[in-house]
């Protein structure tokens, strides 16, 4: 019998919290297969069967917080004795699964599955049961199989279902930036109508697609009012955007970066593919080198200057927003930040990040120029003491000596904690960091 226990996430994680078991107890389990989902202080991870047999027994249920190392499961054969589940903390159960139940459950099935009736359809204004297959494949491919209709056993979404969304995805008419748009947004372009060109879609409308619900609100309460409940990444996210707020004193400088010769450079890369947040991440890990101060954290009593540029990048998910970070930026090249930035972007989207992956900033980047947004400021992600917001690149018109141009243009604003840094160092960190963009040194 194979005891299952709650994976170590990380260094500092010393409990989790066990959020959906996605197998049951009787199911055929391959090792790999996706097991269950554990909660950490920031982030929802899909856990993998660490063997193949029958899930045995369940002895942790879901919104139970366990040390790390706690046995959650057994894995064995359809005829193994269970052991003395005493021994786990847990009630007394029967010795095996029946014996036709073990036959059913080790045996191939060979009658097709019966179609799904109305009786075991979703409720009405419920959300569709996904498989993990389908899961996986949908956040690949960035998109929202709860919006997708199912047409397996009680609605649920298949794998088969994600595919051909997919496939109807391919053809429709799309710009690539607004593609990217709708992935990061989890938004449906087959349900987006396009205005652009030959009935084009453009970042235009999924901007206006964006700012709209994606479905219909659920029926309010009586007295109009809504509850929708806390998750606990939610939860987290208002305590400590909160505590940031409330804790650091704020302010903000802008200022205007000419990125024409940085899109000159992109255009002229041959061996990798960089993208302009890489680009102000290497240009911030460069500034940040000769501004020691900047990379700077609160400590009470004292100011602490960080050796190691640990970069965060904030990256939206469907349930919140999670900042992976890129450790000891001071020595990487563009093409190892650019790498390392799509790496922890695919594990952020896929639940793959581990505690280790989102913990020891020391400066964040927040991008939220996809979406079509000219400026913003950000909140400090503590225990930071700056963070650079950056708006869309937007041909802009602009005077230079004398004669007037047309530059594509993106604004970049620093929040910083005045405790920290005072705004003459701000400004002057914000000047190099626009000579270094404007000057493409890479």
């Amino acid at each position: 019998m194979y005891e299952v226990k709650m994976p170590k996430l990380g260094q500092t994680v010393e409990e989790a919290e066990i959020v959906q078991w996605l197998k049951q107890e009787g199911d055929i389990v391959n090792e790999g297969d996706a097991l269950f989902t554990v909660q950490t202080d920031k982030a929802e991870i899909e856990y993998e069967s660490p063997a193949s047999g029958i899930l045995r027994k369940i002895l942790i249920g879901e919104g139970m917080e366990v040390p790390v190392l706690t046995t959650v499961a057994l894995i064995g054969a359809a005829d193994e004795a269970l052991p003395d589940l005493a021994q786990y903390g847990a009630a007394p159960a029967a010795a095996s699964l029946p014996a036709e139940a073990a036959a059913s459950a080790s045996a191939p099935a060979v009658q097709a599955a019966p179609l799904p009736s109305p009786a075991t359809a979703p409720a009405a204004g419920g959300v569709a049961p996904v498989s993990p297959r389908a899961r996986k494949i949908a956040t690949e491919r960035g998109i929202d199989a709860a919006t997708l209709r199912g047409s397996g056993v009680g609605g649920r979404v298949t794998a088969a279902d994600v595919l051909s969304h997919a496939a109807k995805s391919e053809n429709v008419r799309i710009t690539p930036t607004a593609r990217r748009m709708a992935a990061n947004a989890g938004i449906d372009i087959t349900a987006v109508p396009g205005t652009g060109i030959g009935g084009k879609i453009t970042k235009e409308d999924i901007s206006r697609a964006a700012a709209q619900p994606a479905a219909p609100a659920p029926a309010p309460a009586p007295g109009g009012v809504t509850r929708v409940p806390l998750t606990p990444m939610r939860r987290i996210i208002a305590q400590r955007m909160s505590e940031s707020k409330y804790s650091a004193p704020h302010y903000y400088i802008t200022i205007e970066v000419d990125m024409a010769k940085c899109k000159k450079f992109r255009a002229g890369l041959t061996t990798f593919k960089a993208s302009f947040n890489d680009l102000v991440l290497y240009a911030t890990a460069r500034a940040l080198r000769e501004f020691p101060a900047v990379n700077a954290r609160w400590a009470g009593d004292a100011i602490e200057q960080v050796a190691d540029i640990n970069l965060g990048v904030a990256v939206a998910l469907p349930t919140g927003l999670i900042v992976p970070v890129i450790r000891q930026a001071q020595n990487m090249s563009l093409e190892g930040i650019a790498a390392a930035a799509k790496e922890l972007a695919t594990k952020a989207q896929t639940g793959k990040l581990l505690p280790d992956d989102y913990a020891g900033n020391t400066f964040t980047v927040s991008n939220l120029g996809p979406y079509g947004v000219d400026h913003f400021t950000a909140i400090i992600n503590q225990p930071d003491s700056a963070i650079i917001a950056i708006g869309q690149i937007k041909d802009r018109v602009v005077v230079i000596d004398g004669g007037i141009h047309i530059r594509p243009i993106m604004k970049l604003t620093i929040s910083s904690d005045h405790r920290v840094i005072d705004g003459a160092l701000a400004a002057q960190f914000m000047a190099r960091l626009r000579e270094i963009l404007e000057a493409a040194e890479f």
